[in-house]
């Protein structure tokens, strides 16, 4: 049966972007996988008309569900953007939660999302109960330790009692500094800054540490490359060292939530390209040529779910792909779906009750 699901969050806002850099050491793809070189424009870029561009697609706890962020509606350029909608895992019954959103997270226990809102260059945390329907609101307001609007892309510990959050920006007069931190959401208390400059995206291998991008106070090479934080002792260890021309050209590495295997999207020959590395950055091997960027981890590690430009010219349609790491094979996600995506409703259909961040 389908858990209940209320709207959230109708705003004027901005997903919210983060850069990341890369390591070396490239090996061969696997052999499957031919048609390896792209030209100029051949990969990627905005959608053709009247195409899906799907992104952030996150498996729930159980399999049952993904959460997943429409960017717009085809053809429909007065409909809100960054819509967030939850399918049914063969891509049916599309239920829209709330637009305007830019990072999606499942907690353990599948009945609650924690999003990422931005309203101009602010962002707001939010969670959002799926069974009762209820929000509760992180940050952005005086009462709240984050008082400020410049926090952002919350992770669920699997506790499922902990979100690590991230402040990427500051504002004027700003009490607490820009780095990662934990929030309790039984007792609402905050920890940290944990790490500064520095932010993370993902936990990784059952949450021994956090994988983000840092940045340095003095000018350093490596200041804007990825970095993993370590829960056990506090210690941050760099895992890439790109030049700060590269790091327009990657993405953030994503770990996986049960070992020490991450992947990240990397720019070569034209076209956005997986790699998998270990923990440390090491290891480092291609493992798509078709294309492919934007990973999400299934629970438990056995798979994680990308996007693929499936055109391959001047243009994009964007193909949700899952990528199975016991065969190393990529397939896409919903092959029985006309164009491989989700048939969504008309907006007109769906409640949009609006609330709106104070500021």
């Amino acid at each position: 049966m389908r858990r209940a699901l209320l709207p959230l969050l109708a705003t004027t806002a901005i997903a919210i972007l983060l850069m990341a850099p890369a390591c070396s050491m490239f090996t061969e793809p696997p052999p499957e996988e031919d048609e390896a070189t792209f030209a100029p424009g051949e990969y990627g870029g905005e959608p053709l008309p009247e195409t899906e561009h799907l992104y952030n697609v996150v498996p729930s706890p159980g399999g049952d569900f993904y959460a997943l962020i429409r960017a717009q509606t085809p053809g429909k350029s007065s409909d809100p953007r960054n819509q967030l909608w939850i399918v049914a895992q063969d891509g049916s019954n599309p239920d829209l939660v709330g637009v305007n959103i830019g990072t999606v997270d499942w907690a353990p226990n599948g009945d609650t999302l924690a999003v990422t809102v931005a309203v101009g260059i602010d962002s707001f945390i939010y969670t959002i109960d799926l069974t009762t329907g209820d929000t509760t609101r992180w940050s952005g307001d005086e009462s709240y330790f984050f008082s400020k609007p410049t926090a952002g892309l919350p992770v669920w510990f699997k506790s499922g009692k902990k979100l690590l959050v991230s402040v990427s920006q500051e504002a004027y007069q700003q009490p607490f500094e820009r780095g990662i931190y934990t929030v309790n959401t039984t007792t609402k208390s905050v920890s940290g800054p944990l790490a500064v400059l520095m932010e993370a995206t993902y936990l990784g291998n059952n949450d021994r540490y956090a994988i983000g991008q840092k940045y340095t106070y003095e000018d350093s090479e490596l200041s804007g490359n990825f970095a993993r934080f370590d829960f056990s002792d506090s210690t941050v260890h760099w895992i890439t060292s790109f030049s700060k021309d590269s790091l327009r050209h990657v993405e953030p590495p994503t770990p996986s939530p049960t070992s020490e295997l991450i992947v990240q999207s990397r720019e070569i020959q034209d076209a956005e390209q997986l790699f998998l590395m270990n923990h440390r950055g090491e290891n480092v091997r291609q493992i798509t040529e078709r294309g492919g960027d934007n990973p999400r981890w299934g629970d438990d590690g056995s798979s994680f779910i990308f996007r693929r430009d499936v055109h391959r010219g001047e243009g994009a349609r964007y193909v949700p792909f899952r990528f199975d790491l016991e065969t190393m094979t990529a397939e896409p996600l919903w092959p029985a779906l006309p164009d491989s995506v989700p048939d969504f409703p008309n907006l007109s259909t769906q409640s949009l009750d609006k609330i709106t961040p104070r500021r």
